[in-house]
């Protein structure tokens, strides 16, 4: 009896996957909860275990494709019609479409066929040649006369894909280009010094590519509006200059503004709920969560983002919420976290301040409906009304915080009057009660 195993569901807010690695080969057998794929969302690559014991009969999603939740990607104990055998490699015919390539991308080649059925040059691909090639991958090596002999495939088994065509051409490109350089400057000898070198061009990283393509969704899904405040940081800065040299040698790392922050940003999402909520627009239901799993936005290495999860931050003082904030740090730059740890967070920051920002509109982090972004803090005059009425010029540390908020989910009233709660637990707290 012929089974399936499907894209699972892996997180809350995981609709795709890509297929970095299959880890089985047609042929071999399988037992129920041994690894079969590594898969790549826009959360993190993880390992899938099979839900099935039994005999691979066919891979129906190649390596390097983006499939949906829920897409067939192998099959267990089947016919095995539709496996793609590594020693028998039959012809696909205009007319015939196998299984494996009926994916995400390929539905949409497959209906490109159907258009320009009659319009594929028969001579691009030689009869002796023993590759099945998808209709995509004909037509991009016809309309542009690649003679597909010269193709090393990337594919299993050496099978030239879509990709393999593109970076054909774009290294043909880019050596037109070069070639095209070096004969402006022997031709013009004396204008060789304005002649710009060519940039390299290299593939987008997984992380990069999952980043571009959240920050779009997000700005498509919510209205985003930013609102900013000053904050008087001198409070916060007589406390932590007191306890910083103490702090750090007992716990090896500094004690930041960040978690002061945090502290008092939790506070103010248990007075303002809407602030930690998630909004559902097609499906009608805003949910007002009753935790407060904080999300830290971290930078690994100039590379990208991810946003590290602390799970029931309500729960913490300034010293946990630091200790928190430093491990998931950690772990992210390491490369050694899970899917628990960057999935899940009802609210983020996004400690800009660290890079010396003055002002920053982050994108939400869907799907939160608000992100806060943290300022560089720097001593600044300011003016201190005293008692008396009487004005007088001061040096203080003070910085912005900015928030990103969804207008579909509460107006401009809601986060002043939040982002204000933050300002006066900053400015007005008593911090020498805290536990460091």
């Amino acid at each position: 009896m012929s089974q399936l195993v499907t894209m699972p569901q892996l997180g809350e807010t995981v609709t795709e996957g890509t297929v970095l690695r299959w880890l089985v080969n047609v042929g071999d057998e399988v037992k129920e909860d041994d690894p079969i794929l590594e898969i790549s969302t826009d959360k993190v690559d993880t390992e899938v275990p099979s839900p099935f014991s039994g005999k691979v009969t066919a891979l129906l999603v190649e390596e390097g494709e983006t499939v949906e939740v829920g897409a067939s990607l192998l099959e267990l104990d089947g016919e095995g019609s539709q496996t793609e055998s590594p020693d028998v490699q039959p012809e696909v015919v205009d007319s015939q479409v196998s299984q494996i390539d009926i994916n995400k991308e390929n539905i949409e080649e497959v209906e490109e066929e159907k258009k320009e059925n009659d319009a594929i040059p028969q001579k691009v691909i030689p009869k002796e040649s023993k590759q099945k090639l998808s209709p995509v991958v004909r037509r991009l090596a016809s309309e542009n006369n690649v003679d597909l002999n010269l193709i090393a495939g990337s594919g299993p088994n050496g099978r030239i894909t879509r990709k393999d065509i593109e970076s054909a051409l774009n290294s043909e490109k880019l050596t037109k280009k070069i070639n095209d350089t070096k004969t402006i400057a022997q031709e013009n000898p004396t204008k060789t010094e304005h002649v710009q070198s060519e940039s390299n061009a290299e593939n987008i990283s997984r992380l990069r590519k999952r980043i571009a393509e959240n920050m779009i969704m997000s700005k498509q899904t919510s209205a985003h509006v930013m609102t900013s405040v000053e904050v008087d940081f001198e409070n916060v800065e007589v406390y932590r200059s007191s306890v910083k040299k103490k702090f750090k040698n007992e716990n090896g790392y500094s004690l930041t503004y960040l978690p002061f922050i945090s502290l008092a940003t939790i506070h103010a999402l248990k007075d303002y709920p809407t602030v930690n909520s998630s909004f559902d627009l097609e499906k009608n239901i805003h949910t007002l969560h009753g935790h407060i799993n904080l999300g830290i936005a971290v930078d690994i290495n100039q590379e990208g983002l991810l946003v590290g999860t602390i799970k029931n931050a309500d729960n913490l003082n300034v010293k946990g919420l630091a200790s928190n904030i430093f491990d998931i740090s950690n772990l992210l730059r390491d490369g050694k976290f899970g899917l628990e740890d960057v999935s899940g967070s009802t609210f983020t920051i996004s400690n800009n301040g660290s890079f010396n920002s003055f002002i920053t509109s982050p994108i939400i982090n869907q799907p939160n409906v608000a992100i806060l972004s943290t300022e560089s803090v720097k001593k600044r005059p300011v003016v201190i009304e005293s008692l008396d009425g009487t004005d007088s010029i001061a040096i203080r540390h003070t910085g912005i915080l900015s928030l990103t908020w969804d207008h579909r989910v509460f107006d401009g009233s809601i986060a002043l009057l939040f982002l204000n709660s933050i300002k006066e637990k900053l400015e007005k707290t008593d911090w020498s009660q805290e536990i460091i």
